[in-house]
């Protein structure tokens, strides 16, 4: 290690972006816990309770050049939006002129810039301007998150019946708890993953209706899962008045899982923690009165 990289290591100061988010949030809280130097970003500036918090608008360059003054290691983190892909380049533009040493990027383990599929190709594509950007790097690229039962998909558990363009193929379902521990271990240590991918995902991979049933052994419920068509999801979430970029980036979300992109694990929360990645059974338990 040189000796700007000790002093980068000892004066780490961590810029979190998407602060707000589900993977935000738990980083949050363990940087908290662990007492780190860092400020998280929120898009209006609102302020985090208890978290020194600045303004980082996606869409305002200098907006972000002046959040990231003084800033070491950057946590990007991009919402689902139209604007994504210019928001990318704005992030990792500004984060170059402002001397942000290392950028820790949380993308996905089905990004594919070559892909055909609406969003993996958002993400591939963020990802390789990233990494030919110059810029010191680390991805972290997730599976499906297993939160999604609860922030999305509660209320249909509760109603007795999940509705998914899903298919049946399996998904290595990952708690974003354990999704979070990964990225704090990065953005504490970011030169020993420097220029990696580090795909994170559960220790093992079922379908939704597999995940549906240890739901329902867990919180002895009957709620059942139902695959449909594209067709039919495109129908329900127009009327639910969900905007067409959601639904197309949902539809291609689904196309992915049953083309087989979300199937793969691996032991990266194993070789990183040095413990088991969390169970989907272990999370239902955690959660259980969310579906009570």
């Amino acid at each position: 290690m040189t000796s700007n990289q000790k002093n980068n290591k000892m004066e780490n100061r961590i810029l979190v972006t998407g602060a707000t988010g589900n993977i935000g949030i738990e980083v949050i809280e363990l940087l908290k816990s662990k007492n780190a130097n860092f400020v998280a970003g929120t898009s209006s500036g609102e302020a985090i309770d208890g978290v020194e918090t600045v303004k980082a608008d996606f869409a305002d360059k200098e907006c972000l050049r002046v959040a990231m003054q003084g800033i070491t290691t950057l946590f990007m983190l991009l919402p689902s939006h139209p604007e994504v892909l210019k928001w990318g380049k704005n992030v990792i533009d500004a984060a170059i002129d402002s001397g942000v040493n290392h950028i820790v990027r949380s993308s996905g383990s089905f990004a594919n810039a070559n892909s055909d599929l609406l969003i993996e190709k958002l993400l591939g594509t963020t990802d390789e301007y990233l990494e030919n950007s110059g810029a010191n790097y680390t991805l972290t690229a997730p599976s499906s998150f297993m939160q999604n039962f609860i922030t999305s998909l509660a209320s249909d558990y509760k109603a007795g019946t999940i509705y998914q363009a899903a298919g049946d193929e399996k998904i290595s379902w990952t708690d974003v708890r354990d999704i979070a521990a990964v990225n704090v271990e990065v953005l504490l240590n970011p030169e020993k993953y420097l220029d990696q991918t580090l795909t994170i995902t559960g220790s093992e991979s079922f379908n939704y209706e597999e995940a549906i049933n240890q739901m329902n052994e867990v919180l002895g419920k009957e709620t059942k899962y139902v695959a449909i068509p594209n067709e039919s999801a495109i129908q329900a979430m127009t009327d639910m008045h969900f905007p067409p970029f959601i639904i197309d980036l949902l539809i291609s979300l689904n196309e992915s899982i049953k083309q087989g992109h979300f199937v793969e694990t691996t032991d990266t929360i194993e070789k990183i923690l040095g413990r088991k990645p969390i169970t989907f059974k272990q999370f239902v338990a955690d959660y259980q009165s969310v579906w009570l």
